[in-house]
Order: C-alpha cells, then sequence, then structure tokens
C-alpha cells in the first residue's frame, strides 16, 4: 500500500472509531460475530498475535491472557479505544509491514479479522507465516471477491483496494480457504473443522 494510500485509510479508521463498536453492536453483527468465534475460538491458544486488532473484538470473545497478547493495528483511534475497554493488553501501533520488520517473535495464533488482511501488501502474504510456530494455527478473514465496505469508503477507496488483493495468490500461499459471510477466510484450521458447504 502507498504511503497516500495508508494515510488515507488511517484516517478514515481513526474517525471510524469514534463510533465503530456502537455500529457493530447490532443484532446482526453480533450474530456474525458469534457464528465466527464458534468456528476460530477452538483454535486461539498460547502466543495471539491479532493483526488489525481494532477496538479489541478477539479480547471481547474469548479469554486470552494479557501476557499472551499482542494486537497490531495502524489506527490511533482504534487502539485508543481497545486499551479503554482492555487495560494492560499490548499494542502496537503500525502497520502489519511495518510491525514485521522489526518482530522476532513467533506466535501460536495469528489472527487477520473481518478484512484486516485485506489491506497487506499482497507480497507480504507469506510473511505472516513466519510469525507462525510450527504447530500453530493462522485465521486470515480477507474481503471476498466483489465485496468491499462501501459504508465508509469512496467508490475510489474501493477500486484502488480491489486492485491490492490477490486471491489467485491467496489460494497459493494459504492452506485451506472458506466464504464465510461477506469474506474470504484462509486458514490452516484442517478441514473438516470448517463450515460444510463453503468451502473452496
Amino acid at each position: 500500500m502507498s504511503g497516500s494510500e495508508q494515510d488515507r485509510v488511517q484516517a478514515i479508521y481513526d474517525e471510524f472509531a469514534k463510533t465503530y463498536d456502537e455500529h457493530y453492536s447490532a443484532k446482526e453483527f453480533q450474530e456474525e460475530d458469534s457464528a465466527l468465534f464458534k468456528i476460530v475460538k477452538p483454535w486461539i491458544q498460547g502466543r495471539v498475535l491479532d493483526l488489525g486488532c481494532g477496538t479489541g473484538l478477539t479480547l471481547s470473545y474469548t479469554d486470552v491472557s494479557k501476557e499472551n497478547y499482542l494486537g497490531v493495528d495502524p489506527s490511533h483511534g482504534m487502539l485508543q479505544k481497545l486499551t479503554a475497554k482492555f487495560p494492560g493488553y499490548k499494542t502496537v501501533e503500525n502497520t502489519f509491514e511495518g510491525f514485521n520488520k522489526t518482530n522476532t517473535e513467533t506466535f501460536d495464533t495469528v489472527l487477520g479479522l473481518y478484512g484486516a488482511p485485506s489491506y497487506f501488501d499482497k507480497e507480504d502474504y507469506k510473511e505472516v507465516l513466519e510469525a507462525l510456530n510450527p504447530k500453530g494455527h493462522y485465521f486470515l478473514m480477507f474481503y471476498k471477491p466483489g465485496y468491499f465496505p462501501s459504508h465508509i469508503y469512496t467508490p475510489e477507496d474501493i477500486e484502488a483496494a480491489k486492485a491490492r488483493i490477490d486471491y489467485d495468490l491467496i489460494n497459493e500461499t494459504f492452506e485451506n480457504t472458506f466464504i464465510f459471510t461477506s469474506y474470504l477466510v484462509a486458514t490452516n484450521i484442517p478441514k473438516e473443522f470448517l463450515p460444510i458447504g463453503n468451502r473452496t
């Protein structure tokens, strides 16, 4: 992502952070969250790297300890909300690429929920796997083909973002993929534990 595009996305999410939790408190979103964590929660173990952590959705649905959690997000506004709700949890204000340049840790779980990986540079998809312990699990939710959250983006933003995602490379890089609501999930959770009928 270019510097100007990154600045634009950060500004959008800094502003959206002010009403983010209220927007997603609607019943339809709560039901979506419950369905999501029914799939992924059993696999969230050990040291957790939460990429695009936002206001702390993962912490709302799991019991990850402060010592085992690291949230990464480029939006200052989002991280302010997370740390207010979950004091003492460690966060890093950065993009995945920026974080990855200096990161020396590996993690048992790597998450990128609700479109967060859609903002990664496609050249760095494989770098997500480098942050994972050999027996760990990852769960990355890209926007599915044809979808982008139009309620917060201009048509120009959406076209730029769609051009950035490489779906062929996602399928080549990651072990399993399936569709969950508006997202293409890339994961190494074994296929037998994934929703039947939604596998790609």
